[in-house]
């Protein structure tokens, strides 16, 4: 009986310890960090892009560089979202925090041609609404800025689109 007590006495310690390490060790959440990415969007000054990011340590600066070099730097804010302005930017862009990975954000020429997109998309909306509305109304809207050329193009797709689906 002797040799019994001290197996248990061993062996007890052991096994509660055991599964008390095995509650916590899955009991604890699994926090896997997403990966910082960042795009680049063209803005209404041709020579400018707008550098957006999202997923970076909240609070600290980012640094944003292309071909030409340097293009400034911004902090992220408390979700770990930033945005930033850059001039004259061309090849790839890309966004850096100290310590993190070099994200790449895309080329100059993508952002140019996402601008156009968007644009474009924007104006058949409003044009395919207009001529919904109206079917005598054939033209954007201007205000004192010059109207976008793909936005235009896109305005006067809508019109069409519109006028043969509610104007006949």
């Amino acid at each position: 009986m002797n040799g019994r007590r001290v197996r248990l006495a061993v062996l007890a310690p052991l096994a509660v310890s055991t599964l008390a390490l095995g509650a916590v060790t899955f009991s604890a959440p699994t926090a896997t960090a997403a990966s910082p990415t960042c795009s680049v969007t063209g803005t209404d000054n041709p020579n400018n892009l707008l550098v957006s990011g999202r997923d970076f340590r909240p609070n600290k600066s980012v640094a944003v560089e292309s071909a030409n070099g340097s293009e400034g730097s911004v902090r992220a804010d408390a979700t770990g979202r930033f945005s930033l302005t850059v001039t004259d930017a061309s090849g790839t862009v890309s966004a850096q925090q100290i310590g993190g990975p070099v994200v790449g954000c895309g080329t100059a020429a993508e952002g140019e041609q996402k601008n156009a997109k968007e644009q474009f998309n924007e104006g058949f909306r409003q044009g395919f609404a207009a001529v919904r509305e109206n079917c005598d109304r054939r033209e954007p809207q201007r205000g004192f800025a010059r109207v976008d050329e793909n936005f235009e193009r896109g305005f006067n797709a809508g019109v069409d689109a519109a006028t043969r689906q509610f104007c006949r």
